[in-house]
């Protein structure tokens, strides 16, 4: 259990966890499909479908799994029954199916299908940190974030958060740090980055395994380009992906933190997952503030 992607929002200063957790979460557990649903989302236990625990716990740091089953229909499977059934209609009673009496022909044959449907599950990890006032959510996307963020708040009954942004855009302090040839703190660029003009056609350069602040990346700089996404590398632990909206996509660590953990001879399931929480929680009670001191740092814009 790692989170490869990292979407963070800030908790209000006055939150405070003060429900019955495991009551709360209970409420809205995972249960499957029924055979007339089209999708089902609840909370999952961490340590998998044999264990009853909602969440995992260490201090004020919360592990939670949400899990989501969706019935999928292909529209060439609908719509090619749907034209069979329209076509049969039509030629029995000899008038067209139009409107509103076709979508209700489809409504139906949906319902009927969705018995025979395939089915397909998605997990979706998340942690709560009262010590840095946070929510972390393991999602590439932003929206499959706020249905665990949606899911989280129905359980708590109120959840004050917001995206974690920086008062200037990224993509100005990207283009700052490539332009003075090093990052502030213990970061250092890794070798990927993307490039956008800044005008409305502008043109977009993605560039991998390549020295960054190389003469050819600057020469796109000194024509415009801004650069909206920038690999770094954190304390030779962690290597990442910034994007300009500040999500951070593959969320690596290092052989040097990985050689440095402690290897578990025989572990349970449960130990793994203790083992990797208390991995994971412990670099971001460091790296978090160090990327909020990155963002709220004076730029120096040449």
């Amino acid at each position: 259990m790692w989170f490869r992607n990292l979407r963070i929002y800030t908790l209000a200063d006055d939150f405070s966890l003060t429900t019955d957790l495991e009551a709360a979460l209970e409420e809205h557990a995972f249960r499957p499909c029924g055979r007339s649903e089209l999708a089902s989302f609840g909370w999952y236990s961490p340590f998998g479908a044999r264990s009853e625990v909602r969440y995992h716990q260490q201090g004020k740091q919360y592990l939670f799994c949400a899990r989501k089953e969706e019935k999928v229909l292909p529209a060439s499977v609908v719509n090619a029954q749907l034209d069979e059934q329209i076509e049969a209609l039509e030629a029995e009673q000899g008038r067209k199916v139009v409107g509103k009496e076709k979508q209700t022909m489809k409504e139906d044959l949906i319902h009927q299908l969705l018995p025979q449907a395939f089915t397909r599950f998605k997990m979706t990890w998340g942690m709560l940190d009262l010590n840095l006032g946070i929510v972390v959510v393991d999602a590439s996307a932003s929206g499959q974030a706020e249905d665990f963020l949606g899911l989280l708040r129905s359980s708590l009954g109120s959840l004050p958060v917001k995206p974690w942004f920086s008062e200037q855009p990224t993509e100005l302090y990207f283009t700052a740090w490539l332009k003075q040839g090093s990052i502030p703190g213990d970061f250092a660029f890794g070798d990927e980055a993307e490039l956008r003009g800044t005008d409305e056609d502008g043109g977009v350069i993605r560039c991998k395994r390549h020295e960054l602040t190389s003469p050819e990346i600057l020469a796109h700089l000194d024509h415009g380009k801004q650069v909206s996404k920038l690999a770094v590398e954190w304390q030779e632990r962690i290597t990442m992906m910034i994007e300009e909206d500040m999500a951070i996509k593959r969320f690596k660590p290092t052989d040097v933190l990985l050689d440095e953990q402690d290897k578990l001879v025989d572990a349970t399931p449960e130990q793994k997952i203790d083992a990797d929480f208390a991995l994971l929680a412990g670099e971001l009670s460091e790296l978090f503030p160090q990327l909020v001191n990155l963002f709220d740092a004076e730029l120096n814009i040449n």
